[in-house]
């Protein structure tokens, strides 16, 4: 079910267009992926909730200037990562001190083991880049994903680092392209590649901890 937003209720917001979409659709599509990437910048729900509200009725105040220059959804996301950063700050100096920056945890987590290392082909082997471990059987379940599944990606993708779990959203959730990803992120094509690959599989390895208890 999609939070309501806050914007104009006279009903004339669904046929506001945005890139040539009604923006009812926007909301519709975006409005949930957009609070758990906020999430990621801010240090409570409702800090995320607040910071897609505003992002939403910026996108209904500048809409006409969207140019196209890239899709809806990259200039959607860039302006919930400007109104969750703004939100982050106030944050900031209301409680006097610095929040510990989401990039630090992310160093530190890429200075860690491939999270994949032993489970995949080494270069070379006729194989290459496949797994040589494959997933878990209890976890590859033919049925309809039950809750019980769900709550597990749900808690495995919060057990990731922010920029990870923000990626995995972009790419996974919302399906932006690479280009698109690393634009929102400002990562280099080649550092999204590595990010991405380390999310994947952290994520994995957190899914498979999670669901074989």
């Amino acid at each position: 079910m999609v939070t309501p937003v806050a914007v104009p209720p006279e009903g004339a917001h669904s046929e506001h267009l945005v890139g040539g979409i009604p923006l009812a659709t926007l909301v519709r599509d975006f409005h949930r992926p957009m609070v758990s990437f906020a999430r990621t910048l801010v240090h409570s729900a409702a800090l995320a909730e607040d910071a897609v509200q505003e992002a939403w009725l910026q996108v209904l105040c500048s809409a006409d200037s969207f140019e196209g220059r890239s899709s809806v959804s990259t200039w959607l996301f860039g302006i919930v990562k400007n109104t969750a950063s703004r939100h982050r700050r106030r944050e900031s100096r209301i409680r006097d001190h610095e929040v510990l920056a989401a990039t630090d945890a992310d160093a530190a987590a890429d200075a860690d083991a491939d999270p994949l290392a032993g489970r995949m082909h080494p270069a070379g082997h006729p194989d290459a880049g496949h797994w040589s471990e494959p997933p878990a059987r209890r976890f590859l379940v033919d049925e309809t994903v039950t809750s019980e599944l769900v709550a597990a990606v749900r808690a495995a993708l919060d057990a990731l680092p922010p920029r990870q779990r923000q990626l995995v959203i972009l790419r996974d959730l919302v399906g932006t392209s690479a280009q698109e990803a690393a634009e929102i992120l400002e990562l280099s094509a080649e550092a999204q590649r590595a990010l991405l690959y380390r999310a994947r599989g952290n994520l994995r390895n957190e899914l498979e901890r999670r669901y074989q208890r």
